[in-house]
């Protein structure tokens, strides 16, 4: 009975996987119109690309993200994250955000390639609503700010069914409406 676990773990890594594949695969995010200069054509393309890693709160990354930024950097991709928030619900925002940073350093992302947000509007909570159009504008910053041409985030779930993960989903696909490139 004790490999009981491991079947739910390997269907685990099978789908982050295959998403990843499809993900990667796809000639555009399927939530933007095709631009060429916002997601290139993989195939025979060896260019690094510029990865916008778009969070919620400080963990999320080791949590919800961790392989998939290894395997980016792994490829020579070059990774930006913005944390929405400092996670601070429970009063310990500058702790995780501090927490943040050393596991950014420890995947090998320089500091000065993340960018944690504190907004009045943005705040860490599941009774918080936050506004898609909001966060559009805020990724969208960081977009023209580090050349982005690459988005990864939560799915309509927000992984963990978090509302601040599906919130930060819903603003993503809301990017595609600001997309001017």
């Amino acid at each position: 009975m004790a490999w009981m676990w491991m079947v739910p773990a390997a269907g685990a890594v099978l789908l982050w996987a295959v998403s990843l594949g499809r993900i990667l695969s796809s000639p555009a995010p399927y939530c933007l119109p095709p631009s060429p200069r916002f997601m290139p054509p993989l195939r025979g393309d060896t260019r690094s690309r510029n990865v916008l890693l778009v969070l919620a709160h400080p963990d999320d990354e080791s949590m919800f993200f961790t392989p998939t930024i290894l395997f980016l950097k792994s490829k020579g991709h070059n990774i930006h994250i913005l944390c929405m928030s400092l996670g601070n619900a429970d009063g310990l925002g500058n702790i995780r955000k501090e927490e943040l940073y050393k596991a950014c350093a420890t995947l090998k992302i320089p500091a000065e390639q993340v960018e944690v947000l504190d907004h009045q509007k943005l705040q860490d909570g599941f009774q918080e609503k936050w506004d898609h159009g909001l966060l559009a504008e805020l990724t969208m910053e960081q977009i023209q700010l580090w050349d982005i041409d690459t988005i990864v985030t939560f799915d309509s779930c927000g992984v963990s069914d978090h509302p601040n993960h599906r919130d930060v989903h819903h603003g993503i696909r809301s990017v595609s409406l600001l997309n001017t490139l």
